[in-house]
């Protein structure tokens, strides 16, 4: 409380002395000078000033004046017009603008003035030249006195004129193409009522052969010249040959020319286009209407190793319906029996799909040469087994032939005089190998290949 009372007579006074307080707000270039205490002032901020009871506040914000010099000469003709004022002298020339803070700007510029506005021209042209809304034919130099309004000055021009006489060029081709052909011109010539780049003929529009003129035009310094354009136009026709495959087997050859051809296997059923080159030298589309079917695979079954003087019967297999077995028999049916075999006999089966008439074909032999006990016994070993590319044959005899059957009775490989079976060209899976040796015996195995 004692703290307190000691500066209570002290905030008492100051309200006092200090009752009355004026504000001032002011705007200014480059300086300013307080009337109120007489001090000058050159950047911005805020000032106080007491005197008396009256406190006295200043805002103050000082703006900069702008001088610039334009460094590159302007040049006129006669006079120059800078704002609203015309100059006739050249030199070093200064006006005063106000800036958008309202302080001076000064702006210095360095005038040059050329006088008279003279020009000369050289042109070289074709035939004729086309200035100032005169039309000149000849070769001269001309002249033409102009007055510049913007300037208020004299100009001459001067035109060096050469005057070139068109020469006469005469052009004829003929132009061979299949179905349409275009014909360009350079790019400063132009084919009449057509486009500039050139034009399209087409066997439809003109026949075989059409003839064309025209000018080229327009004439230029580069191109003085009336030249006639004559084209004869030879429009060939492209050959369509539509080739009908149907109730074609497993595969089929297209002969395309000569030297070229192609093969479409059982997997491709589909028309086709191909192209080749027909006789007046155009494209030739061949439309292959294409019908593959795939072949029957037949197989024998039955009795295939038989004591000589016995009877065999075999079966007729297939891998499709409705087929037609011929045994080389000249039987049709499905199983036939040999009778008093005395030694090995080949049959055949063909087999026909009534619908597509494609065909294959199945081989036998049956083994009835020696007896069965000689033909099991037989002292021959074939190693190894299974094997991954060779069969080796140990025996005692020379080998006469080997035969390899697949399971389905087809005879895949023939080999004679070795002991050495190369099986590297077969596919995987079991085969039955024949094998006949020169003392007459005849063995069968079983092989197994594996790659």
């Amino acid at each position: 409380m004692l703290f307190a009372a000691l500066f209570l007579p002290l905030a008492i006074n100051a309200q006092v002395n200090s009752s009355v307080h004026i504000d001032s707000t002011v705007v200014a270039c480059d300086s300013y000078t307080w009337t109120i205490n007489g001090q000058t002032y050159t950047t911005s901020g805020v000032r106080t000033q007491v005197q008396g009871d009256t406190l006295y506040i200043l805002d103050l914000t000082i703006n900069s004046s702008v001088d610039t010099t334009i460094a590159t000469p302007l040049h006129g003709g006669c006079t120059f017009t800078w704002g609203d004022s015309t100059y006739h002298t050249p030199g070093i020339h200064t006006r005063v603008f106000q800036s958008q803070q309202g302080c001076d700007s000064t702006v210095t510029i360095n005038l040059q003035l050329t006088g008279q506005a003279n020009k000369t021209y050289t042109v070289t042209a074709c035939e004729s030249y086309i200035w100032k809304d005169d039309t000149l034919t000849a070769t001269n130099t001309y002249n033409k006195n102009l007055t510049d309004t913007v300037n208020n000055c004299d100009s001459v021009l001067t035109l060096n004129l050469t005057i070139l006489t068109p020469t006469t060029i005469n052009y004829d081709t003929t132009v061979v193409a299949c179905e349409q052909t275009r014909f360009r011109f350079h790019t400063s010539q132009s084919w009449t009522n057509v486009s500039q780049d050139g034009f399209t003929m087409t066997s439809e529009a003109f026949g075989n052969t059409s003839t064309g003129r025209s000018i080229f035009h327009p004439r230029t310094a580069e191109r003085c010249f009336d030249s006639t354009v004559t084209v004869h136009f030879n429009i060939k026709h492209n050959v369509n040959n539509v080739i009908v495959a149907n109730n074609q087997c497993d595969e089929y050859t297209l002969v395309i020319n000569d030297s070229t051809s192609k093969t479409f296997t059982y997997s491709v059923v589909d028309t086709t286009t191909l192209k080749r080159e027909a006789a007046n030298g155009c494209d030739s589309l061949i439309i292959l209407q294409l019908n593959l079917s795939k072949s029957p695979v037949p197989y024998i079954t039955g009795d295939l190793n038989v004591t000589p003087g016995s009877n065999a019967t075999l079966h007729a297999n297939c891998d499709q319906q409705n087929v037609t077995y011929t045994w080389s028999t000249g039987s049709h049916e499905n199983d036939i029996t040999l009778t008093n075999l005395s030694g090995n006999q080949d049959v055949s089966l063909n087999a026909k799909n009534n619908s597509t008439g494609c065909e294959g074909n199945a081989y036998v032999t049956i083994r009835a040469n020696v007896s069965i006990d000689n033909v099991e016994n037989a002292e021959m070993a074939v190693y190894p087994n299974p094997t991954a590319a060779f069969v080796n044959i140990n025996t005692n005899e020379n080998v006469q032939n080997v035969t390899l059957f697949n399971v389905m009775g087809q005879k895949v490989m023939s080999v004679n005089n070795s002991k050495v079976i190369d099986l590297r060209s077969l596919n995987n899976g079991t085969y039955v190998m024949r094998v006949q040796l020169e003392n007459g015996v005849v063995a069968t195995r079983t092989i197994l290949l594996s790659k």
